[in-house]
């Protein structure tokens, strides 16, 4: 077996094992006028979620922009990381990956050699916690708040055992990437089919409808004569009213939480742009910040995380505990009989968020939604509650098992992050790893 290699980045880089490199600055950046509707991928820290690039909803730039460009030039397989504003945020782009090019505010880091560096290993090893640490240390050596700069990234140190190690350390954990991915994947197809139901019996009338049309049934026989058998003259199914929203949600509801007392926190940062998990809370004393429950939806108010679709669904706190967190949050909570599930999918409805973010005011870069005007978007209700059970009893088991997958993924990303130093180290075993990957995935 081979020999480890310790060494900086840029020593790495140097002998032609590394490429580190971010996007460019200055004059070569994209200008506000080459953004368009379809082009390559602009990507930045806000395109970077649990692991994955989030390509589609990624600004484009333009040809002319693209060809100014000289460094930060993305590949399939390379891994991303964060170093500006939000710090180390990690995902690598599939080998399928569109074109696309690195914002200044990211940097790509690829093998140079498959032969001594495995990229596999190298996106396992940038995970780890040793290095997660080591990055964020960087960050404060200078002025600027939450800032890498490409020199300080390639000072770092990487200890890299022999390819022969790497490989099938690096195998075993796509294993364990593979599983979290697969969970993700079904929360993303759980997640469309709950907001694809609400959306049609609750915007666009779609039973209603298929009944004025002539259509045959396509909802259970129990549901299906719930829906009226036409629209009225304001557009909506006959005997259903529309009322302000306030009227089937409570808007930030009261809850108590002792000040000094340690509880479920969750910040903005933790809250998802796309998904309904928030990352796992951690436990801090009460200070001030919203107070919300399992089952209410957090949307967040305020520039830019408002426009960036930040908003969450909580399902994983302790069993009868109250959480707190940003005072930047809404809170929005079902009123009985409407199912819990149904604050997150109107919080994702793009007319809802529409309207919420016409709503902000207030000075440039501080700007917030406004309670009255989310009180007052206007929702309609059946005019059988009955309809509303109908509902809890498809879309609860569905965001029932979002939750538990978003567990299991916690449990799969810590038994990786606990694996990888014990299997660098020798003191596991690739085969005895194996083992208690194997009953996991």
């Amino acid at each position: 077996m081979g020999e480890w290699i310790t060494d900086t980045v840029i020593n790495l880089q140097s002998r032609g094992i590394l490429r580190v490199e971010d996007g460019n600055h200055g004059e070569s950046r994209p200008r506000p006028d080459e953004f368009v509707d379809v082009g390559v991928a602009f990507i930045r820290a806000a395109d970077m979620a649990d692991g994955v690039v989030l390509f589609d909803s990624a600004s484009k730039i333009n040809n002319r922009a693209r060809e100014r460009i000289t460094k930060g030039i993305g590949k399939p397989g390379d891994i991303l990381i964060s170093h500006k504003g939000t710090v180390g945020r990690i995902a690598r782009a599939p080998l399928n990956a569109p074109d696309f090019v690195c914002s200044p505010q990211t940097t790509f880091w690829r093998s140079a050699n498959e032969e001594i560096l495995s990229q596999d290993f190298l996106y396992a090893y940038m995970r780890s916690p040793r290095f997660a640490q080591e990055f964020q240390v960087r960050s404060g050596e200078t002025d600027m708040a939450g800032y890498v700069s490409l020199t300080s990234q390639r000072c770092l140190v990487l200890s890299i055992p022999p390819i022969e190690l790497q490989r099938p350390i690096g195998a075993l954990m796509s294993t364990l990437d593979e599983k979290i991915k697969l969970n993700r994947r079904m929360n993303k197809t759980l997640e469309a089919t709950a907001r694809a139901i609400f959306k049609d019996w609750f915007v666009d009338f779609g039973p209603t409808r298929a009944k004025m049309e002539g259509r045959a049934p396509y909802l259970a026989a129990e549901i299906w004569p719930l829906f009226p058998s036409r629209l009225d003259d304001g557009g909506i199914p006959e005997g259903w009213t529309v009322v302000p929203l306030a009227t089937l949600i409570e808007i930030n509801p009261s809850e108590q939480i002792a000040r000094g007392k340690s509880a479920p926190y969750l910040d903005m940062a933790s809250i998802p742009i796309a998904g309904p998990n928030p990352e796992p809370y951690v436990v801090r004393e009460f200070g001030s910040g919203m107070r919300f429950r399992n089952g209410d939806a957090l949307l967040a108010r305020i520039t830019p995380c408002l426009e960036n679709g930040k908003t969450a669904f909580v399902q994983n706190l302790p069993e009868g505990e109250v959480g707190w967190g940003s005072t930047e949050f809404i809170v929005l909570r079902s009123r009985p009989p409407l199912p819990k599930a149904l604050t997150y999918l109107i919080a994702r409805d793009p007319v809802f968020r529409a309207n919420a973010i016409r709503s902000m005011t207030g000075t440039s870069g501080r700007q917030r939604a406004s309670n009255d005007a989310i009180s007052a978007y206007f929702l309609t209700q059946p005019k059988n509650d009955t309809l509303w059970t109908h509902l809890n009893n498809l879309i609860a088991p569905m965001f029932d098992r979002i939750a538990a997958n978003d567990r299991e993924n916690q449990s799969l990303a810590a038994t990786r992050d606990l694996l990888l130093p014990k299997l660098m180290s020798g003191e596991v075993r690739v085969k005895d790893a194996e083992k208690i990957v194997r009953p996991a995935t």
